[in-house]
């Protein structure tokens, strides 16, 4: 029933031992131990509190700063209620005048800067001054009437769109499919014009604020000059082949890159480990991220030394206060960047050693090897300390588990997670960016149904706070990590697009049966069969697929004139949520928007129906990277729920069985999540997480009502619920 292999030996001297579920990873090659004692831990919610201590630690070091992320953008404003708080650049620039040593580690690839710029103003030549990044000229602002431009051909082409959407007929499902796809496609380049971090030319800030071009690409070309001392700004990216680096006193070793990733995939599908589609291979194999996300200040320093495991990004988008307010403005938010639910954790402790070690590890594979002759490598030069001499009075036990394609390579965030979801017996709680891995929700199933096999008289209760598919690129994960739960008409369109390619296939084995044998006819009959059987679909499925009209229930579905349909498997309770701003009916006017607005108003509209009230909704980015489970244990960190997080990009996570700190982040989200007061009875858990439970039910219930009729929600729990995104093969 539990995730437990471990031997026990019991003194028989002693008669009696204390027996403790085990949540730590030994088996995937962890880089670090489990530290049994002496780690500190604070909880930091959302942007304000994270951004506010990190500027404190920074500020206060004394000797030296590490920090490793994904994204960079030195005109970031991480204290935001002090008017004399230094931007992130100036802030690093200080410390190192003051002679502190300041290291910056970013990842960066050129190809996928395209599609999201991680470093804002660095340029594509990666030395700041012109968008270029030639680090010759100052920094400059660039003219942005070519966005403009854009716009009126982007508009043209939604107009002509859906001219073509509108003549086609209800029976020619797969181009209304297509064109739908191509309709989603052209809005997000609209709204991508308006809001969040630009590209191209213009990538050295936001669109609102060309002062911030300037300024990153000036620090970039101050940063990469000979006049710089005490501060070291790095990028890394995963090689295509293999590198001899050095790292520690283990001397030289392989440092893998691309091609031993795709072949040790390839090698876990074949043996049974994962099943990914032969796209998916291939894309996280080549394009896989260093998505860590770690600070540690004064670390030589034990007296002095603090650290930070994180989901903030050190970008502008991730700042935002626990209100999630729905107007930019009003929420100090830089315009264009929507409410941002997101975790982090300020750490004391023996981690501290750890998280050193996977800086330095990280550091010491980008230095040449001329350097490590004369200066020798970073981990050489800290290798004085011990993990001991970080211990706190009062302290719990922690380990730092990472996914590191490279190193190992190390699955250890997914053994946590297989271990945790083994050990529930209560509830689990996962608020992340996306929940897109089946094989935890088949773990979790598996927990279920074995204690009800063993007489557990109540189920597993499972909390799910995340977001909807991105796009098409994303969905079958989506929809089949929900389906295994029971929940897959929470996807209404991706459940209809299913249906109708299950309905083809039916058809499809109709019509071969039908025709006169040959091998060629019994060779297709074959494989349509074999893929029936795949997806569970019988001769009494097949009269059903072909009998129902998929659009039928899609149409209701979308107006919400039906209720989903949800079947969680024995044993379990399941609530899979999004979480939503509103503004109570104070919104800017129809008048006062731009068209681009204007037309994703009349979209919904279209589909939803005509307004009944006046709130507006704003949807909450959850970029959160959290697991609780039982008030006994919490995983946070860098890792998402899904196989790039798990299985190909480089991320950082901490474990702690930590009854304190996990109640506390339980509390914390659950209230501010659902608005409302939690059960408190401290004898009784399972009631507790039951009264919750149906609370959080209710809540979202009628926040489905108030949805409907355009009202102001109670909370900002919704029902996860996406019209929008089609059934497609995902990518990652």
């Amino acid at each position: 029933m539990t995730y437990l292999d471990q031997n026990l030996s019991l003194s028989l001297e002693d008669r009696h031992a204390t027996v403790t579920l085990d949540w730590f990873a030994h088996n995937k090659k962890p880089l670090s131990p489990p530290r049994p004692a002496g780690n500190i831990v604070t909880p930091l919610v959302c942007g304000e509190e994270a951004f506010a201590k990190v500027y404190e630690c920074i500020d206060k070091a004394r000797h030296s700063v590490d920090l490793i992320s994904w994204g960079f953008d030195p005109a970031m404003r991480l204290k935001r209620d002090d008017p004399s708080a230094l931007p992130l650049g100036d802030l690093l620039k200080r410390k190192a005048e003051q002679g502190v040593e300041v290291r910056v580690l970013i990842w960066n690839n050129k190809l996928a800067q395209l599609g999201e710029n991680s470093i804002i103003g660095e340029g594509m030549g990666g030395s700041g001054g012109t968008w270029q990044g030639s680090g010759q000229s100052e920094g400059q602002a660039v003219d942005t009437e070519a966005r403009e431009s854009k716009r009126q051909k982007l508009l043209l082409e939604q107009q002509e769109e859906r001219q073509k959407l509108a003549e086609l007929g209800p029976n020619e499902e797969p181009k209304r499919r297509a064109s739908r796809d191509r309709l989603n496609a052209i809005q997000g380049k609209l709204d991508a014009l308006d809001s969040g971090y630009t590209k191209g030319r213009d990538s050295g800030g936001t669109a609102h604020d060309p002062d911030a071009q300037t300024y990153t690409r000036n620090w970039f070309r101050w940063v990469h000059s000979n006049q710089v001392r005490n501060i070291e700004f790095r990028t890394r990216d995963f090689e295509l082949i293999g590198s001899l680096t050095y790292h520690d006193d283990a001397g030289f070793r392989i440092h893998r890159g691309r091609l031993m990733i795709l072949a040790r995939l390839l090698r876990e599908d074949l043996m049974g480990d994962v099943e990914l589609t032969g796209l998916q291979t291939l894309l996280l194999s080549l394009f896989p991220s260093h998505h860590q996300k770690t600070l540690v200040t004064d670390y030589q320093h034990p007296e002095l030394a603090e650290g930070f495991v994180m989901g903030h990004n050190m970008h502008r988008n991730y700042w935002d206060t626990t209100a999630h307010l729905y107007d930019d403005k009003a929420a100090n938010r830089d315009i264009g960047f929507g409410p941002w639910q997101d975790l982090s954790l300020h750490v004391k402790g023996p981690v501290l050693f750890d998280l050193n070690h996977n800086f330095c590890n990280a550091w010491d594979s980008g230095t040449s090897w001329i350097r490590r002759l004369f200066q020798g490598s970073l981990a050489s030069q800290r290798k004085a300390t011990t993990p001991l001499s970080y211990i706190q009075d009062g302290g719990e036990p922690a380990q730092i588990c990472r996914t590191h394609p490279q190193e190992g390579p190390e699955e250890a965030i997914l053994e946590i997670y297989e271990k945790a979801l083994g050990n529930v017996h209560q509830y689990a709680y996962m608020e992340n960016q996306y929940f897109r891995y089946k094989p935890l929700a088949e773990r979790l199933k598996n927990t279920a149904a074995n204690r009800k096999t063993a007489g557990a008289l109540h189920d597993l209760h499972l909390f799910v706070v995340t977001n909807n598919p991105e796009s098409g690129h994303f969905s079958s994960t989506s929809y089949d990590m929900l389906d295994s739960l029971g929940q897959a008409e929470l996807m209404p369109l991706a459940h209809r697009d299913n249906l109708y390619d299950q309905r083809q296939l039916a058809y499809r084995e109709r019509e071969l049966s039908a025709r006169p044998t040959s091998p060629e006819r019994d060779r297709e009959l074959q494989q349509v069969r074999s893929q029936m059987r795949q997806q569970n679909i019988d001769e009494a499925r097949a009269d059903e697929l072909i009998a129902d009209d998929p659009n039928t229930h899609y149409n209701k579905a979308a107006a919400r004139e039906l209720e989903p349909e949800m079947l969680p498997p024995d044993g379990m309770k399941v609530i899979i949520s999004t979480l939503v701003s509103c503004d109570g009916g104070t919104s800017t006017s129809a008048a006062a928007k731009n068209q681009s607005a204007r037309q994703t108003d009349q979209q919904i509209t279209e589909t939803l129906g005509p307004e009944q009230g006046t709130a507006k909704y704003k949807p909450i980015y959850v970029h959160s990277k959290l697991l609780l489970v039982d008030d006994l244990f919490f995983t946070l960190g860098s890792a998402n729920i899904n196989a790039r997080s798990l299985l190909s990009d480089t991320e950082l996570n901490i474990a702690m069985p930590s009854p304190k700190t996990t109640r506390l982040w339980r509390e914390r989200l659950w209230e501010m999540h659902s608005g409302k007061a939690l059960k408190q009875d401290k004898y009784n858990m399972l009631k507790n997480i039951e009264s919750d439970f149906n609370a959080w039910e209710r809540s979202i219930d009628m926040n489905w009502q108030q949805q409907k009729k355009n009202l102001p929600l109670k909370g900002k729990l919704v029902r996860f619920w996406d019209v929008v995104t089609p059934y497609a093969t995902a990518v990652d």
